[in-house]
Formats: structure tokens, sequence, C-alpha cells
């Protein structure tokens, strides 16, 4: 990415902050780096600190700057509301089965105890691997049998 003189504005090109050159290669790259907080700039193996000049580092026109992007930010999942209604029907379904059928409830608690099963329900549920509570649920069959119970759906 080539910078033109007539963007760095009333700035003299070594003048110029670090902070400022991070704005005008956001500004480029838009679709790719969208916030100048998400990158770093690495000129000769050291990492630019924004409050500095391009002078400091003794970057000049035609030097190599490189661009590297910062770990994004995850972004915030929202819940989908849940329909409870479904959930009771659903949860009703479950505590019946678990409590009427023993080689249902045995299927069951055995795909729990699977480690690869229950990593598998794990990556396929958004937030559950940061809920304790419900983790502990998965992995307990007492807690899992309370819990299946459509009266304990809010808690």
């Amino acid at each position: 990415l080539r910078l033109p003189e007539t963007e760095l504005g009333e700035c003299p090109l070594g003048g110029c902050s670090i902070s400022y050159l991070k704005q005008l290669i956001t500004g480029k790259l838009q679709e790719s780096v969208p916030d100048p907080e998400l990158i770093d700039l690495i000129y000769c193996g050291r990492k630019l600190r924004d409050d500095q000049t391009l002078d400091f580092y003794g970057i000049q026109s035609g030097s190599t700057v490189h661009v590297l992007r910062k770990s994004w930010p995850e972004p915030d999942q929202k819940p989908e509301p849940v329909d409870k209604v479904a959930a009771v029907r659903e949860f009703r379904v479950l505590h019946t089965a678990l409590h009427s059928s023993p080689a249902y409830r045995d299927a069951v608690f055995k795909m729990l105890g699977n480690k690869e099963s229950l990593d598998q329900i794990i990556i396929a549920t958004p937030g559950l691997s940061s809920d304790p509570v419900a983790l502990g649920v998965l992995q307990d069959k007492d807690l899992f049998s309370v819990f299946a119970d459509p009266n304990m759906l809010d808690t």
C-alpha cells in the first residue's frame, strides 16, 4: 500500500505519528481492517508505538512497514429467544423417556459419558463451554435427571 504525499495533509512525512499512519492505513483497508486499534505496525523488526513519529523510527518514503492484525474480538453472541411452549414440550418428552425407558436412559447417559460425544455437544452449542452449571448438569446423571424435569425449565 503506497500512501501518496497528498494524504499526509499538513503533516510532513517524518513528522507524522504512528497513530496517524494507522488511521490512514485503516482508511485504505476498511474492508479488512476496520479499526486502527486492531493493528500493529512493524518496521525493521520493531513494533511501532502510536505516540512516536516516522522520523523517530527512521521511516522514509519507500520504506516497508508491515501491518499485523491483532487478535480480533469475538462478536457478541445474542442468545436466540426461547419458545417456552416448545421447550416445555421437549423437556416433557425427554423426562418421560428417561423415566419410562431404561434402554433410552442408558443410551442418553452412555452418550453423555462419552468424551467425544460430549465434546460434540459443547461445540454445537454456543456459550455452553463457558457455562459451568450447564456442563455440570451434562456430566452428572442425577443432576441431568433433575434438570430434565419440565418444572425445572426456568432454573
